[in-house]
């Protein structure tokens, strides 16, 4: 399965990779590409392992918003 999650706060390249190394550290992620201009990250990711609001959980965790879109 794949989502696009909403990321609020990524102002710098650090800040997108700090996301995407959190999410991929999630067993059950496949992928994760970043978009910081749009402020979002798509994750392919196992949803017999995850569900959408896991993955917004590891967003928050790392510092940032992840707003329900």
């Amino acid at each position: 399965m794949s989502a696009t999650i909403a990321v609020h706060g990524m102002t710098c390249d650090h800040c997108s990779k700090r996301v995407e190394k959190a999410l991929r550290s999630v067993d059950g992620v496949q992928d994760v590409t970043m978009n910081r201009v749009g402020g979002a990250a798509t994750v392919t990711f196992d949803s017999n392992k995850l569900d959408l609001g896991r993955l917004r959980e590891v967003v928050i965790k790392s510092g940032f918003r992840a707003p329900i879109s």
